[in-house]
């Protein structure tokens, strides 16, 4: 039972600090546009990319918290799709 237990523990923790990551990267980033912002748009996997220095962050993770805070996918003009991000000039 105890070995269950510091597996939830750990479990917390590290969805903790994938959320405090993402808070993190996500602090000067929203998703409508804003004055004086400008639109940089990125994939799941560039997001991915930029954070493994720091952490293995999943694509789940990414995209379960973009969903929640209401990045949408939008078309670039060739076709792919990426999430609408605006950041701070």
């Amino acid at each position: 039972m105890a070995r269950i237990e510091v597996s939830n523990q750990e479990g917390s923790k590290e969805a903790a600090f994938v959320q405090k990551l993402l808070d993190s990267y996500f602090m000067f980033r929203y998703c409508l546009p804003r004055e004086g912002y400008i639109q940089e748009n990125k994939t799941t996997q560039q997001i991915q990319d930029e954070l493994k220095p720091m952490y293995s962050v999943t694509t789940d993770e990414i995209v379960g918290y973009m969903q929640e805070h209401e990045y949408q996918p939008t078309t670039e003009q060739d076709g792919t799709v990426t999430w609408a991000i605006w950041r701070q000039a």
